[in-house]
């Protein structure tokens, strides 16, 4: 049965709330709802997806209701700066620009990169397998700088198009053998639509995905972060990606393994002091 959420239900109280947790009535989370499988209107008209659900866990180790709002993704930054919101609930990518402006949990997922492709087609196991084959990606994306860094030493065409959904296609129409994105979004196509698969061939990405609050409010940041160190270690986070992605979930991810400190290490707003993870329930 599908979790959803609209407005998180309150849960057991969880010890020791910070005075900035514990003056709001209620956290509101924006997101941009549309962008599967992280969030998106199910058929019933609620909200799905992994933040979805991930929230609705948050809310319940929190103590507090979370909710969550449907935001554009462009005025997502600029609306937690203004106080529009509590929190960005949303796969965005830590990176020194955004750490600027924002305070960042620590990495709730890794983002590796991987390969769509038809369902009947050979097995991509390395880089080999994709020597003299066209691949498909997003134009200007960080799936076009790495494949396009490759291509000329596995003699690669790289495709371009506007958007991941054209890629996808591509490869569906037969016009590209491969379309490389993110892991979780090609698990997502390939859920949705067994004409597709992911190939067990993997790339780290190096990069992470992180939620984020006001640069003001560090108390919030240490209290969502305390509550999702605890739903690491009990398996709900990578529980979330498995479930909408049909892809494994590595045990090295940090999906499953809390970060020392709070925040992202090596970004801005990272603070070292050591913790316990605790689970109030």
């Amino acid at each position: 049965m599908k979790r959803h959420i609209h407005f998180a239900t309150l849960a057991a109280t969880i010890a020791f709330l910070s005075p900035a947790a514990a003056q709001k009535a209620e956290i509101v989370a924006a997101t941009d709802v549309g962008y599967a499988p992280f969030a998106f209107v199910a058929d019933d008209g609620t909200y799905a997806g992994i933040d979805i659900e991930i929230a609705e866990a948050l809310s319940a180790a929190m103590g507090i209701t979370i909710k969550v709002i449907d935001q554009p993704w462009s005025s997502t930054f600029p609306g937690l700066a203004a106080g529009r919101f509590d929190m960005i609930l949303a796969p965005a990518v830590i990176n020194e620009e955004r750490a600027e402006s924002v305070l960042f949990t620590e990495p709730y997922a890794d983002a590796p990169f991987g390969f769509l492709v038809r369902a009947d087609s050979p097995a991509i196991t390395g880089m080999e397998d994709l020597r003299n084959k066209t691949v498909a990606t997003n134009k200007g994306s960080a799936f076009d700088r790495w494949i396009t860094e490759r291509a000329e030493e596995y003699s690669i065409n790289v495709a371009r198009y506007d958007k991941n959904s054209d890629a996808a296609q591509a490869v569906g129409t037969g016009q590209a053998d491969a379309a490389i994105a993110f892991t979780s979004a090609a698990g997502w196509i390939a859920r949705e639509n067994e004409m597709f698969a992911v190939a067990p061939f993997q790339i780290d990405s190096g990069t992470h995905l992180g939620y984020a609050v006001n640069h003001k409010d560090p108390e919030l940041r240490d209290r969502i972060e305390t509550a999702l160190e605890c739903l690491k270690t009990r398996g709900v986070i990578a529980a979330a990606f498995e479930k909408w992605t049909g892809v494994a979930v590595a045990e090295t991810d940090t999906a499953r393994t809390p970060v020392p400190g709070f925040g992202a290490p090596n970004f801005k707003g990272y603070d070292e002091t050591r913790h316990e993870v605790e689970c109030s329930q």
